[in-house]
């Protein structure tokens, strides 16, 4: 760990408010050109909103890690691994954004993935002061790569309640902040606060009642940056162990996408059929307000981070438990609440 230096969290401060009021007037502009959603069958809300929010957050990460790392120190030494996170971020919500506007097929949006997920390893790559050896890189590589792509689709697929998705990932850039600090990566310091403070610029708009939605621009981004941060960390560290820290606190987002995934697969269903069987969608069909879901998943996305802190990098497994059992016991609620209300159905 490097000594604490004053000088970066007062300059990441001052980008942060920078980056709220910026995400914020963004968010104004995006409500006002109303490129609407309009709800299905399947959608959480019941009248057109307007999409696109997550441009503003976009626009504070853009804007806001350059400007930060050419006065933090060490920043110079990360202009390249800064510019590959840069492009893949740029990439990635640029083809999701005109996915809002045009609805491209699932080759456009899968390769745009694929691509980010390309840029945001080599990234890594390129931020680590020492490469594994040969015969473990390309592995490394191609694990990297999946956990990208799952984080990405994962905060894809949960971004159906107000604030969840957005609210989640804001409290992971602000651990990932804290450890950016305490490793002296000005990267991962820069643009996992610029993440939350692009995040907390658009909450207000969404969250209790939603003027805007974040849109596949702004979740699809949040899933490769918040995976990125495990990348950044590891690279950094070297220890899977710290980099353990970015998987406990989205637990709940990774809990419900795979646990829902096993139970399509189980029950025989197609899983590119679109559905309302995840766990967060039956509670608050059983019921419970979208408010009372996100806020139980921003508690699960605290108390991942809290036991990360405490407990890793010395103990792994027995943080990766304690953080999975409130996942347990938010699945077996749901389960009886659905039964309580004659879900009989999940989908």
């Amino acid at each position: 760990m490097h000594p604490p230096n004053l000088a970066a969290p007062l300059v990441l401060a001052v980008a942060a408010l920078a980056a709220v009021a910026l995400s914020s007037m963004l968010v104004r502009r995006m409500i006002r050109l109303a490129v609407m959603d309009v709800p299905g069958a399947r959608s959480a809300h019941d009248r057109p909103i307007p999409r696109g929010g997550g441009v503003g957050m976009v626009a504070a990460v853009l804007l806001g890690v350059p400007a930060c790392l050419a006065v933090l120190p060490g920043g110079a030494g990360r202009l390249l691994p800064a510019g590959l996170l840069l492009s893949a971020t740029a990439l990635l919500a640029a083809v999701s954004w005109l996915d809002d506007l045009r609805q491209f097929g699932v080759r456009a949006k899968f390769g745009a993935q694929c691509a980010a997920a390309a840029l945001t390893v080599a990234a890594s790559l390129a931020s680590a002061p020492v490469w594994p050896s040969s015969w473990l890189l390309a592995p490394l590589c191609l694990l990297g790569f999946c956990w990208l792509m799952l984080t990405t689709n994962a905060l894809n697929f949960i971004d159906g309640l107000n604030g969840l998705a957005s609210g989640v990932s804001a409290i992971c850039g602000v651990f990932a902040c804290l450890l950016g600090l305490a490793v002296g990566d000005p990267l991962l310091a820069a643009c996992s606060a610029m993440l939350s403070a692009g995040l907390l610029g658009f909450l207000p708009y969404n969250m209790p009642r939603a003027r805007i939605f974040m849109g596949d621009v702004g979740s699809q981004v949040c899933g490769l940056l918040t995976g990125g941060f495990a990348l950044l960390l590891l690279a950094d560290t070297v220890r899977l162990a710290v980099a353990e820290m970015v998987p406990l606190i989205l637990a709940g987002i990774l809990w419900d996408v795979l646990f829902t995934l096993a139970r399509r697969l189980r029950a025989g269903e197609r899983l590119t059929q679109a559905h309302r069987g995840h766990l967060y969608q039956v509670a608050a069909r059983t019921g419970l307000s979208h408010t009372t879901v996100a806020v139980i998943h921003w508690a699960f996305a605290c108390w991942g981070g809290v036991i990360s802190l405490a407990l890793l990098p010395a103990r792994p497994l027995v943080a990766a438990m304690i953080v999975l059992l409130p996942q347990l016991s938010w699945s077996a609620t749901v389960w009886l609440r659905a039964r309580r209300a004659g879900l009989s159905r999940w989908s």
